[in-house]
């Protein structure tokens, strides 16, 4: 279908029946939508639309196009007509999306779909996800690897108004490219023979540095203050944040195994969810360290990555956007907050399951 085409609500609504909260499936077609990576905020800054990836046919090769969702799950359009986009950004800020569609850095308008290429990259951007990018939180600088022959690969800066772009680092492949709230200073992972290797690069090439936590299994920034929150590798069991230069870890909470994990951009909240078992979906008031139970996303939780909740936090607190092939397809979920449960929440005795 073509950029602008407005597709009929598929929105299907339930109520957890733990926590009470109404949960709202964005998506229903007979073929695979996903939301975009937990490390980034897909949502507008008023919070009426959610930006999702989705396929509209069910061919093996039918591409991933953008689509721009109502949160009441009343409206779904599609944003972009494009075989092969990657390295996926929302830029909350400045109303757009950024992605990369073969050797070209492309924007899209949120709301107008306006289109236009921002910058020629350094080589061709993947096709194969939306997690391999980032953009700081005034949306002015793109952070993106990009495949530059057989078993070389870079990470590379764009400025989106000049069009600017700057090899940052080359090796062989890297994956979750992750830049800080001011675009100081960029995270990735290095893939090498015996596994990744995470480094820490500052944003104009400069001082390139491994990070010295290797224990998280996923993570993001948290705040503005250097730190970064996630979630133990096995056997870990807790939620923690690190900065660069600790002697250890902080633990926020433990107990049950965290998978992935998001924070609000004020570093107050974070949103979990967990496997081995799947104890379904927690928000975690950082001051308080309490946890409450949001919803079971009733997910597999196996090898797709559509079939992980992939859970984030709406800015203002009003959503926790999650996926889950409960349908037996992927889809999009989002639990609704209300502010009774948000206040109860960080009080202490929201509705959450028991410690084992």
């Amino acid at each position: 279908m073509a950029r602008g085409t407005i597709y009929d609500p598929e929105r299907v609504i339930r109520r957890d029946p733990r926590s009470g909260l109404r949960i709202i499936q964005l998506t229903h077609h007979p073929s695979i939508s996903t939301n975009m990576y937990f490390e980034m905020c897909s949502f507008t800054t008023d919070e009426q639309h959610v930006i999702v990836r989705s396929q509209r046919g069910a061919g093996r090769d039918d591409p991933w196009d953008l689509m721009r969702i109502k949160t009441d799950g009343a409206e779904l359009v599609q944003m972009t007509e494009d075989n092969a986009i990657g390295g996926i950004v929302v830029a909350p800020v400045s109303g757009c999306v950024v992605y990369q569609s073969g050797p070209e850095l492309r924007k899209v308008n949120i709301h107008s779909l306006e289109e236009e290429i921002v910058a020629e990259t350094p080589g061709l951007g993947s096709d194969m996800t939306g997690s391999l990018a980032s953009i700081d939180a005034a949306g002015k600088t793109y952070f993106g690897t990009c495949r530059m022959g057989e078993n070389q690969a870079a990470v590379f800066r764009a400025d989106i108004a000049s069009g600017q772009v700057d090899v940052l680092f080359e090796g062989r492949r890297q994956h979750h490219v992750h830049a800080n709230p001011a675009g100081t200073v960029v995270y990735f992972g290095e893939w090498l023979e015996n596994g990744p290797v995470p480094y820490l690069v500052n944003a104009d090439g400069s001082n390139l540095r491994p990070y010295p936590f290797t224990r998280f299994a996923h993570h993001t920034w948290f705040g503005g203050a250097g730190a970064m929150q996630g979630c133990l590798l096995p056997p870990g069991h807790a939620l923690v944040t690190y900065t660069e230069g600790d002697e250890a870890p902080k633990v926020i909470t433990e107990g049950r195994y965290y998978w992935h994990s998001s924070a609000t951009p004020d570093a107050q909240w974070i949103v979990a969810d967990t496997n081995w078992p799947r104890e379904g979906i927690y928000l975690v008031h950082v001051p308080t360290r309490t946890v409450a139970f949001v919803c079971d996303p009733q997910s597999s939780c196996s090898h797709p990555q559509w079939t992980h909740p992939h859970p984030s936090i709406s800015p203002q607190l009003r959503y926790v956007l999650f996926n889950s092939d409960a349908t037996g397809i992927g889809q999009v979920y989002l639990a609704e907050l209300t502010d009774e449960f948000v206040q109860q929440a960080a009080q202490g005795y929201a509705c959450k399951a028991e410690l084992r």
